[in-house]
């Protein structure tokens, strides 16, 4: 399926502004790392990173990370709960129900929609041509192996 995931993808990496735009009120925010040998503030400008199941404040004690794009201060805050399943490509009329902790959870752990969607599209396609004699015997047994 390698041709069928690699056609369509994009040249460049998809920055959180390319998707969100001016929706977000700040330049840079706060993720909080799995531990503090690693960064914590992320700008708008870059691709975001893995949307985990938690999501705090930045501790007063937070200390500058060399990668951090900035260092902390009053404007840089931790992404909101739905800002964050924007990021997972949930559809912005989507509705979560449970407890903040539980939407938490579930915004960290899901696959982001329109990966989704892309690799059943891919699949969809393949199935297409393999129905149509598009895909000769040898690629198909390849596939099976």
């Amino acid at each position: 399926l390698d041709s069928y995931l690699e056609k369509n993808l994009s040249a460049q990496p998809m920055t959180v502004f390319d998707h969100l735009g001016e929706r977000l009120d700040t330049e840079f925010y706060y993720r909080h790392p799995r531990s503090y040998k690693r960064r914590g503030i992320y700008s708008v400008h870059e691709p975001s990173p893995t949307v985990r199941g938690v999501n705090r404040p930045i501790p007063k004690t937070y200390v500058k990370h060399s990668g951090d794009a900035c260092s902390p201060n009053e404007n840089v805050r931790p992404l909101t709960t739905i800002e964050r399943s924007y990021l997972q490509t949930f559809p912005m009329d989507f509705k979560f129900f449970g407890s903040k902790s539980d939407l938490e959870q579930m915004i960290g752990n899901a696959v982001p929609v329109k990966l989704a969607e892309y690799v059943a599209n891919c699949i969809k396609e393949y199935q297409v041509d393999l129905k149509k004699g598009r895909i000769n015997q040898a690629r198909q047994l390849q596939f099976y192996v």
